[in-house]
């Protein structure tokens, strides 16, 4: 057996050897692979990367037995490109090491002319592995620095959402009602209907304190919602609506949506409605919730004001990048259209999961 066949070599022989084992070393590194079965195995890229570190750690070894020195690159630092995870890459480290030490012993009689050659070539070997394993790990650092600083940003986003949406909402609902109120009573309204207006307004106080206190506490809903109907009915009792009428229709079994989708959904259309209320000075407002196993689809249409088309692009209020956030947050699509003059439509759907016994 070669193993058992021990030869004098001098390092042109060694490096010799080694160079003619490549294809070899290639085989083994890619059985290895196959036999972690893990997240490198199941990622083509992050496979490629490793069989050719493998591969220039090896002509480092063939170029340094031949130079009689090491000459071991400095790896340079590659940011982009497939992630591995130092863990995971270490146990292939290990094995590659353990092949090619087994063939570097395979070859060499450790006597004082064959030691200085063998200890050169596990040295480079060594150097090489350590060198590779330090870039992974620096690498896999930075990638996930940006994962915190992405998330961080993520979670930024989300709190304006919150904040305006929850909280936002009530103040501006509390703050309409006053003004209807200052209104009523410079034109000697009834007391009856002012009263209504400032209980509205109190309560929307109190509302926007409640959400204040959830939003900084849990940063969402005490409760998901449950029923979307009634969530929507009990938010548009409360909106300045004035004389206006608002019309909900909702078709479909509201148990094929996730609480977290309609809770998504039931701020996205109370904000559309609001809007079309306070901006749009509509004096109808028609919703339509239409659900069924593997979407959902609103609608909200309006005979306000409407808009120019031009205004959307100006980037004033944070209502509609808001509604646009959390649409995209459900994998969904919001549209909003419109003319001036002619009021406002705003479109959203939404993919579901699907039930199997619909």
């Amino acid at each position: 057996m070669e193993c058992c066949q021990h030869r004098e070599i001098d390092s042109p022989d060694l490096a010799s050897l080694m160079e003619a084992e490549r294809t070899r070393f290639r085989e083994a590194c890619e059985r290895a692979l196959n036999a972690m079965n893990g997240p490198i195995a199941a990622d083509a890229a992050a496979r490629r990367r490793l069989l050719s570190d493998s591969e220039l750690i090896v002509s480092e070894m063939v170029e340094s037995l031949r130079a009689g020195r090491p000459r071991v690159a400095e790896p340079s630092l590659v940011t982009a490109g497939p992630q591995v995870d130092p863990r995971d890459s270490l146990l292939f480290w290990e094995e590659f090491f353990s092949i090619v030490l087994r063939r570097l012993i395979a070859y060499a009689d450790i006597d004082d002319r064959s030691r200085e050659p063998f200890m050169l070539a596990v040295s480079v070997l060594y150097e090489g592995i350590t060198a590779r394993l330090s870039e992974s790990l620096v690498s896999y650092s930075g990638h996930l620095l940006d994962k915190v600083h992405e998330a961080q940003r993520d979670e930024r986003s989300r709190i304006t959402r919150e904040l305006h949406d929850r909280v936002g909402f009530w103040l501006n609902t509390a703050s309409r009602q006053m003004e209807l109120f200052e209104v009523a009573r410079e034109r000697g309204a009834d007391l009856i209907g002012a009263s209504q207006r400032v209980e509205k307004a109190r309560f929307a106080v109190r509302e926007a304190m409640r959400s204040l206190r959830a939003t900084t506490t849990e940063l969402r809903l005490h409760e998901p919602v449950q029923h979307l109907e009634k969530a929507l009915l009990t938010a548009f009792a409360a909106l300045p609506a004035g004389e206006a009428t608002i019309r909900l229709n909702i078709n479909g079994d509201e148990d094929w949506a996730p609480h977290g989708v309609k809770d998504e959904v039931f701020l996205i259309v109370r904000e559309a409605v609001r809007n079309a209320l306070v901006h749009g000075r509509s004096r109808l407002v028609v919703v339509g919730v239409h659900i069924a196993p593997h979407e959902l689809r609103v609608y909200v249409d309006d005979d306000g004001v409407g808009f120019d088309t031009g205004t959307l692009s100006n980037g004033k209020g944070i209502g509609l990048s808001v509604m646009r956030e959390r649409a995209e947050a459900l994998n969904g699509t919001l549209t909003v259209s419109g003319t001036q003059g002619r009021g406002a439509h705003v479109g959203l759907y939404v993919p579901l999961p699907g039930h199997a016994d619909a």
